[in-house]
């Protein structure tokens, strides 16, 4: 995989075409229409559109050479991992190797009492449908990575307007079902009590709008910088300022209206997207200043709009909900232990958990409200591996970025917009620890899009795609 680090422009990493660009955009629009992508249909949807976009992209890529790199080798592992996880999870092996592994012999134990005879060879999953179902989920997540990794600049504009646009709509949506009570029909079947948009939980709402604040803000950077118009035109430059300003007001009122505990933490990586950009201003020091005092003003006016109260309540309720998660992650991690270093086989949570489901926990858990936790129940070793390596690439290009900061004082434009995405991506990371948010197909294609643009090779200072940038 070509690398600007090396030396080679952005663009030789494969630009993203037409045809390929279009088959993004409707894998982005579609994601989030039927309570996140989280349905069987739904996400048959996703993944025809994230085959085409392969396709596409695949068909548009044969005059690309690449160039084999450490880091470029490690882009693919993440990308090809619901390949070979597949080859790890559904390749079978021999029955008696199978129940050499941890965790596994009482299974053929249940067999033997149920009167089933021994099968020759088994698969390492210990629920072979669902990962199948599960790994095939995770093509549009893959095409979302490998979408942000290879888009320009421009195309990362025109998606943001896309995200920020679908936040908006998620957020009218919102305030249509309060506006309709808990009866209505804009709820399509949800019981969640709070708003929810067209997804089936209030916290993956407000994770989704929480990305798509993040992507606006930039938008509002792009269009609210320093310019000649403004001063030629004070008064229109400060009235544009105004009406970028309600827009994220009203972004805000979604997040804070899903009354969702768990988005603050997203709500951090926003409060750092906002101060990034203001520093990138001219004049900034002034600028960090004036962009506080407007952000507490901001903030202040989206929760009275929403309701001290009923904000205050939901805290309230935490040391009843607490506990109930706490729980269910500790059992959880009693299940990795147990499994460990295998795992049971990505997408089996939900057909394995409720052998260490304790009585106090009432009804089915398909997820734990703890994403790594489930990652590892599923994925042991290999799910250590794919969060290092992750975590090892997100963390170089974060040490290079401040490097940048550092050396000039100020980031590129391309660096600018990395350093955006990269606090989306955080915000995710955060609210997952106290969400299953990797789980809803809409919000991990977003992140793994942010995640994607964040890594994708940036141009060295001084070339043509820096200039036209």
């Amino acid at each position: 995989m070509t690398t600007a680090e090396a030396g080679h422009p952005a663009d030789e990493t494969g630009p993203i075409g037409p045809v390929a660009f279009s088959a993004l955009a409707f894998l982005l629009v579609a994601a989030p229409l039927m309570r996140g992508g989280n349905r069987q249909v739904a996400l048959i949807v996703l993944e025809a559109a994230a085959l085409a976009f392969l396709a596409a992209l695949v068909a548009g890529l044969h005059h690309w050479r690449p160039r084999i790199t450490l880091r470029g080798a490690l882009l693919a592992f993440l990308c090809l991992s619901p390949v070979w996880l597949a080859v790890v999870y559904l390749v079978p092996i021999p029955a008696s190797l199978w129940a050499m592994l941890p965790g596994r012999a009482s299974y053929l134990g249940y067999l033997q009492a149920a009167g089933i005879a021994e099968p020759a060879a088994l698969a390492l999953s210990l629920a072979p449908d669902a990962t199948i179902v599960s790994l095939l989920a995770g093509l549009p997540i893959a095409a979302g990575f490998l979408a942000g990794l290879m888009v320009t600049l421009p195309q990362l504009r025109a998606i943001f307007i896309v995200v920020a646009a679908l936040a908006a709509l998620q957020t009218v949506i919102a305030l249509l079902q309060v506006a309709g009570g808990q009866d209505s029909a804009l709820l399509m079947g949800a019981a969640a009590g709070r708003p929810v948009g067209t997804f089936a939980n209030p916290n993956h709402f407000a994770n989704y709008v929480a990305m798509g604040l993040v992507a606006y803000l930039w938008l509002a950077w792009l269009r609210t910088a320093t310019r000649v118009d403004d001063l030629r035109d004070p008064h229109a430059a400060r009235r544009r300022r105004l009406l970028w300003a309600g827009g994220t007001v009203f972004l805000l009122v979604g997040m804070v209206m899903s009354l969702s505990r768990g988005a603050l933490l997203a709500a951090l990586a926003t409060a750092f997207t906002g101060l990034l950009l203001a520093g990138a201003l001219r004049g900034h020091a002034s600028r960090w200043r004036r962009w506080a005092a407007v952000s507490a003003g901001v903030a202040a006016g989206a929760l009275m709009l929403v309701g001290t109260d009923a904000v205050l309540e939901r805290f309230d309720r935490m040391s009843t909900d607490a506990p109930a998660r706490t729980i269910q992650a500790e059992t959880t991690m009693t299940g990795v232990r147990e499994f460990w270093p295998f795992g049971t086989g990505w997408g089996s949570y939900g057909a394995v958990y409720p052998r260490f489901q304790p009585s106090t926990l009432v009804g089915t858990a398909d997820y734990t409200h703890q994403d790594y936790a489930q990652m590892l129940f599923e994925g042991g070793i290999f799910a250590l591996l794919l969060m290092a390596v992750a975590g090892g690439l997100l963390a170089q290009r974060a040490v290079r970025l401040a490097r940048a900061e550092w050396r000039h004082g100020r980031l590129r434009r391309h660096e600018l917009a990395a350093a955006v995405c990269g606090l989306g991506v955080l915000g995710f990371l955060l609210h997952s620890y106290v969400e299953f948010n990797m789980h809803i197909p809409a919000n991990a294609i977003l992140a793994a899009l942010l995640a994607g643009a964040y890594l994708r090779p940036l141009p060295p200072a001084g070339t043509e795609e820096e200039a036209r940038a």
